[in-house]
């Protein structure tokens, strides 16, 4: 074997390996936006948005905030 038919067999087998992991790639990039989608719309649910996410349990209550004609009463 020369030279030059090592250096194209090694050029295939690099073309078929890159392949092979491009396609999985993208698979897997195909995969993972579909659950970022999925779980998206999960959170516009309030009975999962609850049991999933830790800030809203965090949040706590809002405060109230007084309107201008309570402090006028005042």
């Amino acid at each position: 074997m020369n030279h030059r038919h090592l250096s194209r067999r090694y050029e295939r087998l690099y073309y078929v390996l890159s392949r092979r992991m491009e396609k999985r790639v993208l698979k897997l990039i195909s995969v993972l936006v579909l659950l970022l989608v999925v779980y998206q719309i999960m959170l516009q649910v309030p009975y999962f948005k609850k049991n999933v996410t830790l800030i809203d349990r965090m949040e706590g209550t809002p405060i109230q905030q007084k309107s201008s004609t309570e402090r006028e009463q005042r």
